[in-house]
């Protein structure tokens, strides 16, 4: 091998890149910090696909923007996103998360602070746009380095942290972020937006490193354009990969279309919530999440099954949205319980995931998780679009949305998710205790 060659591949700390294995105590201590920074970098993938729920309303009357554009805007971060997945994930597995996701990070401050200074829908969509690509490779290149520190049965475990932990950027997205927005406006607050981003994609590069010193990683071959491809083909034509992609079209974008947007407008409109009012109900729901993601973490180690957390997590979900959609006049604490109740039952994103990285070898892991994520953004657009038209059939733009509006869209949601959910329960169960046989095998 050209000394050139294994130059690229060493990571800054090591003193090549096939250094010894490190001590077990060791490995756990750094493994944790890697942990700690990828999770505080995907702050800014849960905060930019977050935050228009809580200036949606102002936006719609400052820049008279329609309900149907205002979901066509929400849903171009996520279209975006979507389509950048295949790229990402190649990019992934030849170079690796920490270079890439630094990288993209930079894309996302011009993001932030293109949308500061947007003043109508053609540069809030662009704004929109560049923050889709820089935050495209944070969970899943997270979950690549991840899969390389930690072991198999532990992923949805470390999964569940990470996510809590980013998590904090829907939390930050909510109260806080309205208060900010109160204090020094939303442009204002975009460039300190801007600015909290770029720290986090330094933090990135200074502290993450792909792999163990040892690990395979550090002495593989890099694939050319025609091998990348290649296995890509093997990842779409994995016979499990339909089951969960399904479920990925409609698992999260189900509880993001009310997180992500039309939360804000139901309680403005429905319940007549002020902006502080609602983002504490937001709030609510965003920290019933990050608690859900803990609390589902270890369930699948203890129970050793994925399939079945999830499809009981998943029923439960449907049968909140079918109560929302059922039930008319219901009082603002029914509502707002209802809303937490979803953000706890519905976060076990971490599990699916988990089930998904077990159905892919290690060289794959980075197109195979990608895909499947690809999936998550692309219904979260789908479903914020459909979501913003059923709205918009009852938006007058004289006064506030009608309830049977919201009503019509939980029902849409749930049973979106009800289908997924059933197309699913065909794929096969792999137990934790399966994979971290078959992985020590």
């Amino acid at each position: 091998m050209h000394a050139a060659a294994l130059a690229v591949r060493r990571q800054p700390g090591t003193v090549s890149g096939i250094d010894a294995p490190l001590a077990p105590a060791v490995r756990r201590r750094r493994a944790f910090i890697i942990l700690a920074s990828l999770g505080i970098g995907y702050v800014a993938s849960q905060f930019y696909r977050s935050f228009m729920a809580v200036i949606t309303p102002e936006l719609m009357r400052e820049l008279d923007l329609s309900a149907e554009i205002t979901g066509a805007l929400s849903g171009t971060f996520f279209f975006v996103f979507a389509l950048a997945q295949i790229p990402v994930g190649m990019a992934l597995d030849r170079f690796g998360g920490r270079l890439v996701n630094a990288a993209l990070l930079t894309v996302a401050v011009a993001g932030a602070l293109l949308f500061a200074l947007a003043d109508g829908a053609a540069g809030l969509m662009a704004a929109r746009a560049l923050m889709g690509i820089g935050v495209a490779g944070s969970l899943i290149g997270a979950y690549v380095v991840l899969g390389r520190w930690y072991a198999p049965d532990r992923f949805a475990t470390v999964g569940s942290v990470l996510v809590s932990v980013g998590m904090v950027g829907t939390v930050l997205a909510t109260s806080p972020f309205a208060a900010l927005v109160g204090w020094i406006g939303w442009r204002g607050s975009f460039v300190i937006a801007a600015a909290v981003t770029a720290g986090l994609a330094l933090l990135v590069l200074a502290v993450v490193r792909d792999a163990p010193p040892g690990h395979g990683f550090h002495a593989r071959r890099r694939e050319s354009l025609g091998e990348a491809l290649s296995g890509l083909g093997e990842v779409l034509r994995n016979p499990n990969l339909p089951y969960l992609f399904v479920l990925q079209l409609f698992l999260y974008s189900s509880m993001m279309t009310i997180m992500g947007l039309w939360g804000g407008p139901y309680l403005n409109d429905v319940h007549g919530l002020a902006p502080g009012p609602r983002g504490d109900v937001l709030f609510a729901m965003a920290t019933a999440i990050l608690v859900g993601n803990l609390c589902y973490g270890p369930a699948d180690r203890f129970f050793d099954t994925r399939k079945g957390i999830v499809l009981s997590g998943g029923w439960c979900t449907v049968a909140l949205f079918a109560v929302l959609a059922a039930v008319p006049g219901l009082a603002l604490w029914q509502a707002a319980s209802l809303l937490t109740a979803i953000g706890i039952v519905s976060a076990f994103m971490s599990t699916l995931h988990a089930h998904g990285r077990a159905i892919f070898p290690d060289r794959l892991v980075g197109r195979g998780m990608t895909v499947l994520n690809m999936a998550v953004v692309l219904g979260t657009a789908i479903a914020q679009t459909v979501s913003g038209w059923i709205i918009g059939a009852f938006a007058d733009g004289t006064g506030p949305v009608p309830e049977i509006a919201y009503r019509l869209m939980f029902g849409y949601l749930g049973a979106a998710l009800a289908c997924a959910l059933i197309v699913y329960s065909r794929v096969p169960d792999v137990r934790p205790s399966q994979d971290q046989a078959g992985r020590r095998g």
